[in-house]
């Protein structure tokens, strides 16, 4: 059995269009990368249960839970179904910090 590995440099697929990047033209922009990722709704949502008490496994856990539910009631997803803990996290050492 012999392995035989490609490595594209262009990134491009077999039918000759680009992978990714810049020359996509299906992607945002060659920055789409560094789009936020999540609205300024869930955003306001997260800080407002933080000044609340929540802790930010509890806001975590609430999110995945109603991300269950859109899923098995097939909803389409959206950019703030891809949230972390870390997101989360990063919210609250704002908040503490002020800014």
């Amino acid at each position: 059995m012999v392995e035989i590995t490609i490595y594209h440099k262009a990134h491009t697929r077999i039918d000759g269009s680009f992978a990714h990047g810049e020359h996509n033209p299906k992607s945002i922009s060659h920055m789409s990368h560094y789009a936020p990722r999540m609205s300024q709704a869930l955003k306001d949502h997260i800080w407002a249960q933080l000044s609340l008490g929540y802790t930010t496994k509890q806001i975590y856990d609430k999110h995945k839970a109603i991300w269950w539910e859109c899923v098995n009631a097939g909803q389409g997803l959206t950019q703030d179904d891809f949230i972390r803990l870390q997101d989360i996290a990063y919210l609250d050492w704002k908040q503490k910090k002020g800014s």
